[in-house]
């Protein structure tokens, strides 16, 4: 009767909710998240401590009262804390201040989990066992990565901490995620569409009118603090020199050829890339492709469309390709009855990693230099290196890397510009467990595609491997919130809707017939014709 006892707390859950529209709930939850993205950075100018306060208050009372709302309310600050660092740029004199601004997006995130993560471990059983499979198996991940954190932090405990948020902070997400998801009634549809929509006006105000956006959101200011060593770093003006390029704006620092590859450098086309809400150009362009993919999938074309121009805009190649596997690999599955599509998938991407690296090792490309890097020294040491030791992050003067020399050489002195080289320089063999959770996430997902045909699952499988392979050329393909973190999340509310559906049907089908009025309420991820086996099978929540 466990099955019923779960679908009688969240029917009650939906009866409140229903006093309110669903876009009442959505709105006010985009409303509180955009409180709590710009009073502490506007607290923080003020005094610090009252900021920290507040923040720390202000997220336990949120995720407590307001516990559906939580999916937006770590999305927002994560999405626009940089505006709000800019617009209060002036009242600071160097970048480091900023830096302090922008902790506080992490620190909402990190004390909703801790919320969260404390009512789960006092009372588990208000979860079905696939949750609680899910839960339990991404806190083994946490306890791995944890150990190497302990290395690494007698070594480099600035590292080690940087590098254990990066790899934290997608568990951290999807956990939250799911268990709000099991438990409420939520729609992602609806957050996708402000989403997307907030963010739009932001990006074509920037694509079409530039310097008044950069002006009304003291951009310029913001841009400069960020850009202040690089102006004056020789060797930042050595390479620009080298390549014809001479720097007189901070714009002249997300300018690149058409993609950013040599391949097209012969075209002649240069490009200003945009860089949206989060003053960066890849992290924004992560954003929109997990945007995109997700609306196409739901057939939200036309949003979808509006939102392609500003991701081709960013000139980036790995979430273009990101958004266009996922969308493809859904409507080419989605009638599929045997799992040639996921075979299929996983046979193109190592085909697509394999001619990415050949070519990059003829080009001398810089991602792939530091994955040949990041395997270079998980041979030399298979155990790993501590969190912290490699990576982008872990340079102190990331600039002053000698690139030629690598090209001379065949491969990078350190893992670099590649997530998955990075993971295996660190973690070494440890590193085995991170991608078998993963890929286990993902199948899950395809599994339950499979029986139930919702759409949203399809984003399950297929965003999670199309990361993970991402990731190969690119350290801002795990280690940005955007990227990874944001497929968990996502990942984590549809599994966490789908657990939900799947509980109410039980007691609605087997166990209760009280539950026949009651429609089984995330009904974006239920299937479009129903099969009832599929729901009835125990394996989907036990």
């Amino acid at each position: 009767m466990r099955a019923t006892s779960l679908a009688n707390e969240r029917s009650a859950s939906d009866r409140i909710r229903r006093r309110h529209s669903p876009w009442e709930d959505v709105l006010r939850g985009f409303a509180i998240a955009f409180l709590l993205t710009g009073a502490p950075i506007a607290l923080h100018i003020v005094s610090q401590p009252i900021a920290l306060l507040f923040t720390v208050v202000a997220a336990v009372v949120v995720t407590r009262f307001f516990e559906q709302d939580v999916p937006i309310i770590v999305l927002i600050p994560n999405i626009f804390q940089n505006v709000f660092a800019a617009l209060f740029s002036p009242y600071v004199e160097e970048y480091a201040d900023i830096e302090l601004m922008k902790s506080y997006s992490f620190l909402t995130t990190a004390v909703c989990w801790l919320t969260l993560a404390v009512a789960f471990a006092t009372k588990p059983a208000a979860y079905s066992p696939f949750v609680r499979k899910l839960i339990y198996a991404s806190v083994g991940l946490l306890a791995i990565v944890g150990v190497y954190y302990v290395i690494g932090l007698a070594l480099n405990p600035r590292n080690a901490t940087v590098y254990l948020r990066n790899i934290g902070l997608p568990i951290f997400l999807f956990q939250m995620f799911l268990l709000v998801g099991a438990k409420h009634q939520i729609s992602l549809p609806k957050i996708l569409v402000v989403l997307l929509t907030s963010v739009a006006v932001t990006a074509y105000f920037e694509l079409f009118a530039l310097d008044a956006w950069l002006s009304i959101t003291n951009g310029w200011r913001y841009l400069t603090l960020f850009s202040a060593k690089r102006l004056v770093n020789v060797d930042d003006i050595r390479k620009a020199a080298q390549a014809g390029q001479v720097v007189t704006s901070v714009l002249d620092y997300s300018k690149s050829v058409l993609f950013n590859t040599p391949l097209t450098a012969s075209l002649g086309l240069e490009v200003q890339r945009l860089q949206g809400p989060s003053f960066n150009t890849i992290s924004f362009a992560y954003l929109l492709s997990s945007l995109i993919a997700l609306l196409a999938i739901q057939k939200r074309i036309i949003l979808a469309l509006i939102g392609m121009p500003l991701l081709l805009a960013t000139s980036a190649k790995g979430p273009l390709f990101f958004t266009v596997a996922c969308v493809l690999f859904y409507y080419l599955s989605r009638r599929a009855t045997t799992n040639f599509p996921i075979k299929a998938l996983a046979a193109i991407l190592v085909l697509y990693a394999f001619i990415v690296i050949k070519v990059g090792m003829g080009t001398g490309d810089y991602h792939v230099l530091g994955l040949l890097g990041g395997l270079n020294g998980f041979i030399k040491l298979p155990i790993g290196h501590s969190l912290g030791d490699g990576g982008n992050l872990s340079i102190p003067d990331f600039g002053a890397l000698k690139w030629e020399d690598f090209q001379n050489a065949g491969a990078a002195n350190v893992a670099v510009e590649s997530a998955f080289g990075v993971l295996l320089y660190q973690m070494g063999i440890a590193a085995a467990a991170w991608f078998a959770f993963y890929f286990w996430v993902a199948g899950v997902g395809w599994r339950l595609f499979k029986e139930t045909r919702a759409p949203d699952l399809s984003f399950v499988a297929s965003g999670i491997i199309v990361s993970v392979v991402n990731g190969l050329f690119q350290e801002e393909a795990y280690f940005v919130p955007f990227s990874l973190a944001f497929v968990m999340g996502y990942c984590g509310l549809i599994l966490g809707a789908t657990d939900r559906a799947v509980v109410m049907e039980l007691a609605r089908s087997r166990l209760h017939p009280a539950f026949d009025d009651q429609a089984p309420s995330s009904a974006w991820v239920t299937a479009r014709s129903r099969d009832p086996s599929s729901f009835t099978r125990p394996k989907l929540v036990e």
